[in-house]
């Protein structure tokens, strides 16, 4: 690697080029031991604590203390008794020293008990125990019910004491000797802690002792590493230096390399925007785009979508971009005050960790306005701005077939200039022209917005009214008729010129498989209006029942 000056950068030497270098894994290993060894000074610590915390309160756990509880607490009773029986203390003492010593040998887990060590290494203590409960509470039971009657059972108190007396005195003879035997086996157990406690504290200090060894070796190697450490961002120092020379260069370029694309951009006349698609943050946005949207200044925020006019548009570019991330020569609307067609293109990338949108377009409009006018020109009638023939069958087939398929009746009107031949002898093809023009607004404003109207050649006009019975397409034919007997145009000498129509009407019957042949009924009720003196509106079913 060289600078910019083509001398080669300073190259760090790789851990195993010099023996000086810092080994990380021996550092890895050396922490892992010392970790180690915290780990077991600590497990070591607490186990010998735990056992110091043993020996340090023996009243918790210790079988002599429970056993010497028990003796005494059955000499007080044994002495209470003799006090009642002598008339010296009450029942209920007696009765209350007898729950103290029901309560001390308790074995339902909330007071202290013999260890299952002493019961398995003594069973003959732990049975003089046991044997000693029924008999107390045989004591206490008794007793209970004569104190709730007073002193009329001094004589059954007096039984009660006797016994207790006599028995308590056979029983502390023998709990003597267990509290001797207890003793010896305590004795023996505190020596036998002892001696692990000392084993314990060997192992402690040998934990400790490595411990302390490998923290020293881990300072060491520490300081060590730290040298080489400072040595190394010397080095670093220097490259870093000599590195930033050459990032200020590269990114010289960059920013002239942007600069350079964005005023080839903005002097394109394509649209060009890139944006976030989460945040909608422009990362860029070209000037021809800007004046589209009518904006005097790039916008900091943009969501693509929001930029296409037509919400149907906007839905299947959303959905083309969410399932293939790109839509490509899509037509669209864009801008919401002043819409304008495109021909867009959009791919899903990715922008400094953020997805964004790149989008650039084509201005279309002037195609579109040149398709708009086509589309007019192959589907109106030059003259009299009404659907051609071919137009106007096919949108009345697709009317027509609606109206058949949810029931609904329609009606059609034939309608043709009376004497049409004269007006163009007489008067000129322009009056003809005129005179169609006429026609055609004059039926226009007769009709709804629902109905079609064409024409389909020389004087001859149709129209289709959904929803309209034959008597109900009988009036507004009536209404167009009168109207355009009332009608008068100039003729070029300036004379007036009146003339007058006639109107066949046919409703859709069963038999009608179609538009055609409904409009063959209403041709031939046109033509027996003609037929019958003109300026007249004769319906299908009439026309057919006249000679």
């Amino acid at each position: 690697m060289q600078s910019p000056s083509g001398r080669p950068l300073p190259r760090l030497a790789a851990s195993g080029d010099s023996p000086g270098q810092p080994h990380p894994h021996a550092t890895f290993w050396l922490l892992a031991m010392v970790a180690t060894m915290a780990l077991a000074t600590a497990a070591t610590l607490w186990w010998t604590l735990r056992q110091t915390h043993v020996l340090a309160q023996p009243h918790q756990q210790n079988d002599l203390w429970y056993v010497s509880s028990v003796h005494n607490e059955l000499a007080r009773v044994s002495l209470l008794a003799r006090k009642v029986r002598a008339r010296e203390a009450s029942p209920q003492d007696l009765q209350e020293r007898l729950e103290v010593l029901f309560s001390t040998l308790d074995t339902s887990g909330r007071g202290p008990h013999v260890s299952t060590r002493l019961q398995n290494a003594l069973p003959e203590v732990a049975q003089e125990l046991d044997n000693l409960r029924p008999l107390v509470e045989r004591w206490s039971t008794q007793l209970a019910p004569l104190i709730a009657q007073g002193n009329g059972n001094a004589k059954a108190v007096g039984a009660i004491s006797a016994d207790i007396v006599r028995q308590s005195d056979a029983l502390l003879d023998r709990l003597r000797k267990v509290v001797a035997t207890v003793h010896l086996f305590s004795a023996q157990e505190a020596s036998h802690a002892r001696q692990q406690l000392s084993e314990r504290f060997l192992v402690l200090s040998t934990v400790l002792g490595g411990l302390l060894l490998g923290t020293a070796l881990l300072i060491g190697k520490l300081v060590r590493d730290a040298g080489l450490a400072r040595a190394a961002s010397r080095q670093l120092v220097l490259a870093n230096r000599q590195l930033e020379v050459r990032v200020a260069s590269r990114t010289r370029k960059i920013e002239e390399g942007r600069a350079l694309l964005s005023f080839i951009l903005n002097t394109s006349p394509s649209d060009v925007v890139l944006a976030e698609v989460e945040s909608g943050r422009v990362h860029f946005i070209n000037r021809p785009l800007t004046a589209r949207l009518g904006l005097k200044a790039p916008p900091e925020t943009l969501f693509l979508p929001d930029l296409l006019h037509d919400p149907e548009t906007r839905e299947r570019f959303t959905q083309a971009m969410d399932r293939y991330g790109q839509v490509d020569a899509m037509e669209a609307l864009i801008g919401e005050h002043n819409p304008s067609w495109s021909s867009l293109s959009a791919r899903l990338i990715e922008v400094e960790g953020q997805l964004a949108h790149l989008l650039w377009g084509f201005d279309i409009s002037t195609h579109k306005a040149l398709e708009t006018q086509l589309r007019e020109l192959a589907t109106r009638d030059a003259l009299s701005g009404l659907l051609n023939r071919r137009a106007f069958l096919e949108r009345s087939t697709a009317l027509f077939d609606h109206c058949r398929r949810h029931g609904q009746p329609c009606a059609v009107l034939m309608i043709d200039i009376d004497h049409f031949k004269h007006i163009n002898d007489r008067h000129g093809h322009q009056t003809g022209d005129v005179a169609i023009r006429a026609c055609a607004e004059a039926i226009g404003h007769a009709l709804r917005d629902a109905d079609l109207l064409g024409r389909l050649g020389g004087e001859e006009f149709a129209a289709l009214l959904p929803h309209a019975t034959a008597d109900s397409a009988t009036v507004v034919a009536e209404r167009i008729r009168s109207a355009m007997a009332q009608m008068s145009l100039a003729s070029p000498q300036g004379q007036p010129l009146a003339f007058t129509i006639s109107i066949g009407v046919a409703e859709m019957a069963p038999h009608h498989s179609g538009i055609d042949p409904l409009l063959v009924d209403a041709d031939q009720a046109l033509y027996r209006a003609k037929a019958t003196g003109r300026n007249k509106v004769l319906a299908y079913e009439a026309a057919i029942g006249q000679p």
